[in-house]
């Protein structure tokens, strides 16, 4: 995924909600990893207090968005599921400009079999997505806060402070997760220098540098690998870790 600064939201039509998407503004160009199938495009609509949609960005990457519908001096977490497996965690720290207003807590999630799917009601009051990899995620729509994973734990922090570093964990996931870790400003892929750590379904960890999974162009970067391209990767690079793709 290319995932570098600059603001695409005057690009693009006004959500209803004031921090609905604002995690567009972490993308300059398109991902380089196309969706499995063609992306649904889900018009903004409320469910009880949580806005969602589902629509693409630029040339084939797929996304699902959950935000909250009001938020206070622009305090507040968002969440965006996307067709190459990722998830970011969005958080807003209040008015102002500058790398130190806004942070990301990036996951991955794998094999990428399918683009997210958004699963609302607004009648039942209900909200979840289906992942990339088959997972599903609940939500609960008062909050706008994830509530549950079906293969994992997740924990949501109430704290909305940086030191919260992104407020969300997960945890016991039964499948590959990618935990890319949290910056502000900028997604945290975006340091060749930095470090994820993939984490298999029995518990097993592998830590790597960014730059082994990420290329890198100029301010741009993008995951190397499909999903064939990964596990061979990591069959050589991680072997203790069971792929299971």
């Amino acid at each position: 995924m290319k995932t570098p600064l600059a603001l695409l939201a005057a690009l693009l039509c006004l959500p209803l909600s004031a921090s609905a998407q604002a995690w567009r503004s972490y993308f300059k160009t398109p991902s380089a990893v196309k969706a499995a199938a063609a992306c649904e495009t889900v018009a903004p609509f409320f469910v009880g207090a949580t806005q969602v949609s589902a629509d693409a960005v630029g040339n084939g990457l797929c996304y699902v968005s959950i935000d909250p519908q009001s938020e206070t001096n622009l305090v507040y977490r968002d969440y965006a599921f996307f067709s190459d497996g990722m998830l970011m965690v969005f958080n807003s720290y209040g008015e102002g400009e500058g790398p130190s207003m806004t942070s990301a807590r990036q996951f991955y999630f794998f094999p990428r079999a399918r683009a997210p799917h958004l699963d609302a009601d607004a009648a039942a009051g209900t909200i979840a997505v289906v992942l990339s990899d088959g997972g599903r995620a609940t939500f609960d729509p008062k909050t706008a806060q994830i509530s549950a994973l079906d293969r994992g734990t997740v924990t949501v922090s109430p704290s909305l402070d940086p030191s919260a570093r992104g407020g969300v964990e997960i945890s016991g996931y039964r499948g590959l997760l990618l935990d890319a870790g949290f910056r502000q400003g900028e997604l945290p892929s975006g340091l060749p220098n930095g470090q994820s750590t993939f984490h298999g379904a029995q518990g097993q960890t592998c830590t790597v540098t960014n730059s082994e999974i990420f290329a890198y162009s100029g301010s741009d970067n993008s995951f190397k690998f499909d999903d064939a391209g990964l596990s061979a990767f990591l069959k050589t690079r991680c072997p203790a870790l069971p792929v299971g793709f």
